[in-house]
């Protein structure tokens, strides 16, 4: 457990030298034998270690234990479990963890999949402050911590799916079931045709999504929870 949450700190740009020097002190505990190890481990000691110094015996470390470093996208994904599943455990305090997890979505290069915690993050917010949210539905001031438990875990989930290219751009329409693109219905004078109406109103018809299926408006798209529930429950 510890050195995935050094290999995620390290991915996400925010191990420090006690991360380094305290994985390697828990090696030491348990009965790891390293010359390299060891080093690394008593530069804790130091009042200001030289962060080169950290790289250079954690490197030497890793080969000495015969441990490969995973790449950066993965490193990514390895720390978004492992922050999920301690959310879930109550390791984490779950506004917390959902702060650390926000930070994913610009470090991944916005990756699709960690927006859900840009998202989520923003509603927070929105019900902190503002009494509403826009993405989740269902959230509130009140059930926060067990709404974002849910997320959690619905988010290991989901980065153990493998997903369509198009996910985010899908809906979920909890009247007839359906699952899949949503269509654009007119709702501004849907009689006059859209040249006419850009003509006079120097602007574009109002429009909403509705539901390909049952035409149902505003079916769930896979920015909110929900949605994401509909999709893996019709994928069992």
């Amino acid at each position: 457990m510890k050195f995935k949450l050094l290999v995620g700190k390290r991915a996400l740009g925010s191990a420090y030298s006690k991360d380094y020097t305290e994985w390697a002190e828990s090696l030491l505990y348990e009965g790891i034998e390293s010359e390299n190890v060891a080093i690394l481990a008593s530069m804790g000691y130091e009042r200001d270690p030289d962060s080169e110094e950290i790289e250079r015996y954690f490197l030497k470390s890793l080969k000495d234990l015969g441990l490969t470093l995973p790449n950066e996208k993965e490193g990514l994904k390895i720390y978004a479990k492992v922050l999920c599943e301690q959310v879930i455990s109550g390791d984490l305090e779950p506004e917390k963890g959902t702060r650390i997890l926000e930070s994913f979505y610009s470090k991944s290069d916005y990756e699709a999949i960690y927006s859900i915690w840009d998202e989520l993050s923003e509603d927070l917010w929105m019900v902190n402050n503002r009494d509403g949210c826009i993405f989740n539905t269902g959230l509130s001031a009140e059930n926060k911590n067990e709404y974002i438990k849910g997320v959690a875990a619905q988010f290991i989930e989901l980065l153990e799916e493998k997903l369509p290219d198009r996910f985010f751009y899908l809906c979920a329409c909890p009247e007839c079931g359906y699952i899949g693109e949503s269509a654009l219905e007119v709702i501004d004078k849907s009689w006059m045709p859209d040249k006419l109406y850009r003509f006079i109103y120097k602007r574009a018809q109002t429009q909403r999504a509705i539901c390909v299926n049952c035409k149902r408006p505003f079916p769930n798209n896979m920015s909110d929870y929900e949605g994401r529930k509909q999709y893996l429950s019709k994928k069992c």
